[in-house]
């Protein structure tokens, strides 16, 4: 609620007519009433701006991808989503067991913006992005064998050249993010997805198989990361390697690369283990469930490590005081905003996929829900684990993500035992509630736990659950 003296100050200012500095002065004001004490502050300007344009560009995208979706799975069948999707678990696994934290690296280290640091991360990125697509080709034959589907030993092969491609990736996308500078990226990300789209309707109309998915992203790559260096102007990129800058960076990383094992094994990995006991076909049914059901989730993680990471790092450079107040506002807003996707995606997304999608796809209705309500506990510990990050401590953010993984694979093995694919969706549902429990010891050591929000968020989860039950 305004103050009466601010009321009676603004009501006497508009009587008499606003000069220039009076309108500021107002519009910081009530900048402060709605954001905060700290909202005219330049990181939140800016966080509260590069959030503004990430959510915008969020929506925009998933706009895009639902609507290349409807027109993908008309022109194709479900068996190709499928083996895409079976492809695509061990390229993007791949690139996270070589994952040594180059992007959170340059985010926080205080040499983030020098360019012998920034030559010295491109240049491993590159050399990293050709092993990948040495590994990709080589590992393809075996795993065709083990799937029992030869088609996946020159789909892999193919598929594999787009890590090579995305190790050239300009640096400038990292140094955006670490100044918060997210409407240059997301111009970059909306423009590169349309003329992708394009690309891929049109390969998809004349060849009618799966090879149409891949060649589709193979040049997609390639036409995004140019377009990333045609617009990110302001580095110039050459190989080098600065051995004080390569030993901080595999310092740092040597724990990062760890966790992006754990991190695919427990995520994208899970799909591989599902893979195992489904069809192509009914894999393909659940992976349109887990196109729909990521968007709350995805955005949260959006925000968290490209909003969340640069601010957590940047409040720890200028005042370490200030990191408990930063991480609740920004849980806060993030959590509740999260939540309210969360509700909107659970109550309507039966009915969209009847509506949207031919009778092939029908059964993704009911897999959508119980993916969203389970990825919603997930959601409390984002948070959390960026702020790990920026305090230095991978290591520990490495052992909450390998009991989260343990945990998520046996909740699948079982739950299927016991019902089939919903039961292992459940089951990644309780292994997410048992990661919160030991999150929490280690947030309330570091003095950064917040309990009243997460109980809040989780009393909010329950009653949603509970709602969607007695309307089913």
């Amino acid at each position: 609620m305004l103050p009466r003296r601010g009321i009676a100050s603004a009501s006497a200012t508009i009587g008499s007519g606003l000069n220039f500095v009076q309108v500021k002065q107002r519009l910081a004001f009530l900048k402060t009433l709605v954001l905060g004490q700290d909202a005219t502050s330049s990181l939140r300007s800016r966080a509260v701006h590069s959030g503004a344009w990430i959510g915008a560009g969020f929506a925009v995208q998933k706009v895009l991808q639902l609507g290349s979706n409807l027109i993908l799975t008309r022109l194709l069948f479900p068996e190709a989503f499928g083996l895409m999707a079976l492809a695509t678990v061990f390229l993007v696994g791949l690139a996270m067991f070589s994952d040594i934290g180059l992007k959170p690296a340059v985010i926080r280290d205080p040499r983030g913006d020098d360019p012998e640091f920034l030559n010295t991360a491109w240049t491993i990125q590159v050399a990293r992005g050709l092993l990948l697509c040495v590994i990709g080709v080589a590992i393809a034959y075996p795993l065709s064998l083990i799937y029992e589907q030869p088609i996946l030993f020159p789909l892999l092969a193919v598929l594999s050249t787009t890590a090579a491609i995305n190790g050239f990736t300009s640096i400038g996308l990292v140094t955006a993010e670490r100044r918060l500078d997210f409407r240059t990226l997301t111009v970059v990300q909306i423009v590169g997805q349309i003329a992708s789209i394009a690309l891929l309707i049109a390969l998809a109309y004349s060849l009618k198989s799966v090879w149409a998915l891949a060649a589709g992203n193979v040049l997609s790559s390639a036409l995004t990361i140019g377009l990333g260096h045609v617009v990110l102007q302001g580095h110039r990129h050459r190989f080098q390697l600065d051995p004080k800058a390569a030993r901080s960076l595999v310092q740092f990383g040597k724990w990062i690369f760890l966790s992006t094992i754990v991190t695919f094994v427990g995520g994208e990995g899970l799909r591989a283990i599902q893979a195992g006991f489904l069809t192509p076909a009914e894999f393909g049914v659940l992976a349109i469930a887990y196109t729909i059901a990521a968007i709350p989730i995805e955005l949260s993680m959006k925000l968290t490590s490209t909003i969340g990471l640069p601010a957590f790092s940047e409040a720890l450079r200028d005042d370490a005081s200030k990191l408990s107040g930063i991480l609740h506002q920004f849980r806060k807003r993030v959590l509740a905003f999260s939540f309210v996707l969360v509700a909107v995606v659970a109550f309507t997304s039966e009915n969209l996929v009847a509506v949207l999608y031919d009778d092939r796809y029908h059964a993704a209705g009911a897999f959508v829900v119980a993916i969203t309500l389970s990825n919603a506990v997930a959601l409390i510990v984002l948070g959390y684990n960026n702020a790990l990050l920026a305090l230095g401590k991978s290591s520990t953010y490495l052992w909450t993500m390998t009991f989260s993984t343990a945990g998520r694979i046996i909740g699948i093995i079982a739950g299927f035992q016991v019902s089939g694919i919903l039961g292992m969706i459940v089951g990644v549902g309780v292994a997410n509630i048992i990661t919160l429990l030991i999150v929490w010891p280690i947030m309330y050591r570091l003095r950064l736990l917040d309990i009243k929000l997460d109980l809040a968020m989780l009393s909010s989860i329950a009653v949603l659950t509970v709602s969607l039950v007695l309307l089913t």
